[in-house]
């Protein structure tokens, strides 16, 4: 007679396995596959990813979806938005798990395989997991997320000075034509300029080919009390910021921060312009002839 378990019960691995098990260790501690059947049909037990199982109740977050690709396929290791996730990056999540696996396998269950070349310092433990190093994540993410993904990604992790150039350099010369190169050479480009996006490249065009010197582009300030700001666009000596916004609409929180950090900048002694995606397409030479204007009020000043 099949003896009854109780009804939290999960094999007792699971304790050391951040809650989660497969079915072959819940047959293991004692459970019979019609027992594990229920549970899973109830949705007691539910699947996080691959084999992975873990009780109904709990969030499977990219943090236990990753343990759950290592019990399920040991030999893999996570990578590209699902390995950004737990670096806590700013990428989106597609619900399932990017692994790079050294052989060809389908994908299953969540699961999404991949055949890149790694190298000796490109993978970390995470827990269960082994997981593709902040660097290579990066360098992996910059290339193959769709463009606006990608080129948030990059201002998102130079204004935090968690990019790091020369990995980025090594691996476009290490594969000249792999796949995504275009957009890591368009990254180390903006990386180089200061220019993240398309707004800002057509800003730093705009003073180019109007002969307007002596800025710099993604400039760090830090003002008092201990606030960090970077400008788009800094004229060092005249002290005029100049910042764009994208042609993606702000919400409410954006609003806000823009005018904090404005008022901020202000009260430091630092003019301000900022300018439209419609101001730089429409009217470039207005924007030109407005940064001259400012310039030369200052410089009397």
């Amino acid at each position: 007679m099949t003896s009854r378990l109780p009804r939290c019960w999960v094999p007792p691995v699971a304790a050391r396995q951040f809650g989660l098990f497969t079915p072959a260790q819940a047959l293991a501690a004692g459970a019979t596959s019609a027992q594990i059947r229920r549970r899973r049909g109830s949705g007691r037990w539910r699947t996080v990813v691959g084999d992975a199982l873990m009780e109904g109740g709990e969030a499977a977050e990219p943090w236990r979806r990753a343990q759950g690709a290592a019990l399920t396929w040991p030999d893999a290791i996570v990578c590209l938005a699902t390995a950004a996730l737990l670096y806590r990056l700013p990428v989106p999540d597609d619900g399932t798990v990017h692994v790079i696996v050294p052989n060809r396998r389908a994908s299953r269950g969540g699961l999404v395989s991949h055949r890149l070349a790694l190298g000796t310092d490109d993978v970390v433990g995470l827990g269960l997991a082994r997981v593709t190093s902040l660097d290579r994540t990066l360098v992996d993410c910059i290339g193959r997320l769709p463009k606006d993904a990608a080129e948030r990604l990059v201002t998102w992790a130079a204004t935090r000075e968690r990019i790091n150039r020369a990995a980025l350099a090594a691996a476009i010369d290490a594969r000249p034509g792999a796949w995504g190169n275009p957009q890591r050479r368009r990254a180390l480009e903006d990386l180089s300029t200061g220019a993240y996006n398309a707004a800002e490249r057509r800003l730093q065009s705009i003073l180019r080919r109007a002969g307007i010197a002596g800025w710099r582009g993604d400039q760090r300030l830090s003002l008092e009390p201990r606030v960090l700001i970077r400008a788009d666009i800094l004229f060092h000596r005249e002290r005029l910021i100049l910042e764009v916004d994208g042609f993606e609409a702000h919400g409410r929180r954006q609003f806000q921060a823009d005018r904090t950090r404005q008022n901020a900048l202000v009260a430091a002694g630092y003019a301000v312009l900022r300018f439209t995606w419609w101001d730089l397409v429409d009217r470039p030479a207005d924007v030109a002839r407005q940064v001259r204007t400012t310039l030369a009020r200052l410089a009397r000043a």
